[in-house]
């Protein structure tokens, strides 16, 4: 994501229950919540700006919890 910033636009992840996630793990894409939400964030601490997801509530979770780490990390 790093290479993507060079170029001043917001930076947009989809990886919402994404087979990549699902056969990693070995689950069907109804149990891929978790690693959807691991992914999320990664992009989040990686600065990426929108995150496209299926699963509103706990995107939202990741980007509390995620905003509440890095502003306590400064």
């Amino acid at each position: 994501m790093k290479q993507f910033k060079v170029f001043g636009y917001p930076v947009l992840i989809g990886a919402s229950r994404k087979s990549m996630i699902y056969n990693l793990l070995n689950v069907s894409a109804n149990e891929a919540l978790n690693g959807t939400s691991i992914i999320n964030t990664i992009a989040l601490l990686k600065q990426t700006n929108i995150l496209r997801v299926h699963d509103i509530k706990e995107a939202v979770e990741c980007i509390k919890l995620t905003n509440m780490t890095l502003k306590s990390n400064k």
